[in-house]
């Protein structure tokens, strides 16, 4: 299974055909995920991050993004499409996400973040 966090997935997933790498998305919520059984399942929030403030937890499966209903059995591309509801918002934009939880679906409202901040580039010099 592979982990990444949302905004980067565009990297991983969509080499050139979404986004070039000199021109990244502005917004992100710095949460990672996993494709686990077929659904979006959170890794971790990154510490300090809209996701983490907004209270996503590991272990909750996405389910929407705003209007965005994910699909019951997601793939590579499913995943690459829920990464673009999110990054195409520009920071400072309330979304809502809803996840399950514990069996029960909860809306979680998240304030997108600027991608420099959350993933600063000195972060790992």
């Amino acid at each position: 299974m592979r982990t990444a966090s949302l905004a980067a997935l565009l990297f991983l997933f969509a080499a050139g055909t979404v986004a070039r790498a000199d021109d990244p998305p502005e917004g992100s919520i710095g949460v990672q995920v996993k494709i686990d059984d077929g659904k979006i399942v959170v890794v971790e929030p990154l510490k300090g991050s809209p996701a983490e403030k907004a209270g996503f937890k590991p272990g909750d499966v996405i389910l929407k993004i705003n209007d965005y209903k994910v699909k019951e059995k997601v793939e590579q591309e499913d995943l690459q499409e829920a990464v673009m509801e999110i990054v195409k918002h520009k920071p400072g934009t309330k979304i809502k996400i809803t996840v399950k939880r514990d069996d029960k679906e909860m809306p979680i409202e998240v304030t997108v973040g600027k991608r420099s901040e959350i993933f600063p580039k000195d972060k790992d010099k």
